[in-house]
């Protein structure tokens, strides 16, 4: 069989995709406009970066972070922010809780007691998710966070303390993805 020059290259870049290389599609091709609940609450709301999380090369989630702070200056304790996360595949809500809570230890985030009682809120709030689905979280510093799911509305959490440690998961300098961190916040130049 003899392989023509283009036909070398499609399999190159399918292989390349195959094992996590190469995207099959950009990141920011997954994203969506900026929700009503971002322009309605963050003053000057823009989008500072998006990144997506792999795990052993497969795609796990797109995500996109709004706020009104510049990169350098970003502060997720401080500073409102909407974190969107666009599912590559499918997962059960509580394997989202219990995976956010080992996050939140990783980060250093709340007491073990603490956790225990954040895992119990969580595990009742996250959803099962499909591939395509989307869950956000609107963080008001000091106030607490706001959940959807697709865009609706899911579940409102009062603690100010457990909206801090789950919006650290992916913007505390000790995250566990300090790739997908830099992307998001907008420090990492596509």
């Amino acid at each position: 069989m003899k392989f023509y020059p283009a036909q070398i290259i499609q399999s190159a870049l399918l292989c390349a995709a195959l094992l996590g290389l190469a995207p099959l599609a950009n990141a920011n091709d997954n994203l969506n406009p900026p929700p009503k609940q971002v322009t309605q609450t963050i003053e000057n709301a823009k989008l500072m970066g998006w990144g997506t999380l792999r795990w052993f090369g497969l795609r796990v989630y797109d995500g996109q972070l709004w706020s009104n702070a510049e990169p350098e200056g970003f502060n997720y304790k401080r500073d409102p922010s909407w974190l969107e996360l666009k599912y590559a595949r499918s997962f059960d809500g509580s394997d989202i809780a219990e995976r956010s809570i080992d996050e939140m230890e990783d980060i250093g985030a709340g007491t073990e007691e603490k956790r225990k009682v954040w895992l119990t809120k969580l595990t009742a709030i996250m959803p099962n998710v499909e591939k395509g689905h989307s869950l956000s979280a609107l963080h008001t510093p000091g106030k607490g966070l706001h959940f959807y799911r697709n865009g609706l509305p899911l579940a409102k959490v009062d603690d100010p303390e457990l909206a801090e440690a789950f919006m650290g998961i992916w913007l505390d300098p000790k995250t566990s993805a300090p790739e997908m961190r830099r992307e998001l916040i907008g420090l990492k130049k596509r």
